[in-house]
């Protein structure tokens, strides 16, 4: 429990440290009086709307200028995502289930901020608003292009009430964004039968919604070297390394009390898995998924403390074939050189071959009639946590060291034996 609590306080620490870097990547901003200003903006794969950014002329620059809507008009981070001033009103009515009011609520106030522009063409544009209380939707449509939110409204209904259950409440869902959504596409003549079953199922999300807005405007799915185009969304990858398994007798089992000692084997491991991309422009934040085969061996050779008093012998091969999801964040994080830490967890199937306890002299009788005995129960599968850490060199390379805690190589007993394991490696992206 104790390394479970040091595990979640660490990826909290790192996390937090990871959140405060800075990431400036090639953009520009438009003023409000249409100049535009080349340089740099602070990156931060935004959870919701940022309110202002960092802008730098020059990465060099030990300063950035702070930006809101009241200094621009329009932002963009090259390849990555871009943002335009809207002034309007913006709903104040929650949508969670946790959150919903009883009776229907149009509240809303007039803000002047960022919204992301998801798609636009030709014929209509979509944009996104996130704050603390929802995420919103605009659609705005030519030759104006003025936004307006895309209504969703839940509720409970104040007046739902049966005769057995006074107090019965139900809850109301306003779909008016998709009639919103059905008269844009009516206005430019793409209303046909699919597209209305497709609106008519259509929920309040990012996807389906830029789904809708893109057969408006004809859009297809961007290729490669064509704008829109954000990356593959994964990759695949190799790796070889040497793997460090320190084994431990356990302290309250007999073997320690014998004479048994700790060793550690340095052994190849091979792995092969896939990176998925939270945001396939940037690839800071990842979840990975490894296959691991590592080799083990472990021999101690000691002076018995109990009888037959000899010089013994405790050894086995192991290999182990594991599965681990990961989480993988680049703290500092360019399209060549990136800087990363993860954690995850390992799950892992062991097999075992030439064990053997007994006297390292084999002839000798006494010890052979104790090996005869084979005293272990070996464990077939466990878990643990894993910790790495790693520098990507170009697109292709990584360096990358890793931690496991401890796993069980035994089920107790006279023979209790755990291990924990480093390790340190090259992995090839594809």
């Amino acid at each position: 429990m104790k390394k479970f609590y040091s595990l979640f306080f660490l990826m909290l620490s790192v996390s937090i440290f990871a959140s405060a870097q800075s990431n400036f990547k090639p953009g520009y901003v438009l003023t409000l009086k249409g100049d535009t200003i080349r340089g740099f903006i602070d990156y931060q794969e935004w959870d919701v709307t940022p309110l202002t950014i960092n802008f730098k002329k020059a990465l060099a620059d030990k300063s950035s200028i702070v930006y809101g809507p009241a200094d621009i008009s329009y932002f963009n981070i090259n390849g990555i995502e871009e943002y335009q001033k809207y002034v309007g009103p913006v709903s104040t009515d929650p949508t969670s289930t946790y959150k919903i009011a009883t009776g229907r609520d149009t509240t809303f106030k007039v803000e002047s901020v960022f919204i992301k522009v998801l798609q636009k063409g030709d014929r209509v544009a979509l944009y996104e608003f996130k704050d603390d209380i929802k995420a919103r939707y605009f659609l705005s449509d030519s030759p104006g292009f003025e936004p307006k939110e895309l209504v969703f409204r839940v509720y409970q209904d104040p007046n739902w009430a049966t005769n057995i259950n006074p107090n019965a409440s139900k809850t109301i869902t306003e779909f008016t964004y998709r009639k919103q959504l059905s008269a844009a596409a009516l206005k430019f003549n793409e209303l046909n039968d699919k597209l209305i079953s497709f609106i008519g199922t259509a929920e309040y999300s990012a996807d389906n919604l830029i789904g809708i807005v893109a057969r408006i405007n004809h859009f297809k799915k961007a290729q490669p070297n064509e704008p829109g185009y954000k990356g593959a969304i994964f990759n695949l990858f190799v790796g070889a390394g040497a793997f460090f398994n320190t084994t431990n007798p356990g302290q309250s089992g007999g073997l320690i009390a014998a004479g048994g000692t700790s060793n550690t084997s340095a052994l190849p491991v091979i792995s092969a898995g896939i990176n998925l991309f939270a945001n396939p422009a940037t690839r800071q934040l990842q979840f990975r998924l490894e296959l691991g085969d590592a080799s083990i061996k472990y021999q101690s050779l000691f002076n018995s403390k109990v009888s037959p008093y000899v010089p013994f012998e405790v050894s086995y091969n192991e290999s182990a074939i594991s599965i681990s999801p990961q989480v993988i964040y680049n703290f500092y994080n360019t399209d060549n050189f990136k800087v990363f830490f993860g954690f995850g967890f390992v799950y892992s199937h062991f097999s075992y071959s030439n064990a053997y306890y007994g006297g390292q002299d084999r002839s000798n009788a006494a010890a052979a009639a104790v090996a005869a005995n084979s005293p272990f129960i070996f464990e077939s599968t466990d878990n643990a946590f894993i910790l790495r850490a790693g520098v990507q060199f170009s697109k292709h390379f990584i360096v990358i060291g890793s931690y496991q805690t401890t796993s069980n190589n035994t089920n107790g007993g006279y023979f209790s034996l755990s291990s924990t394991a480093t390790a340190l490696g090259i992995n090839y992206l594809f």
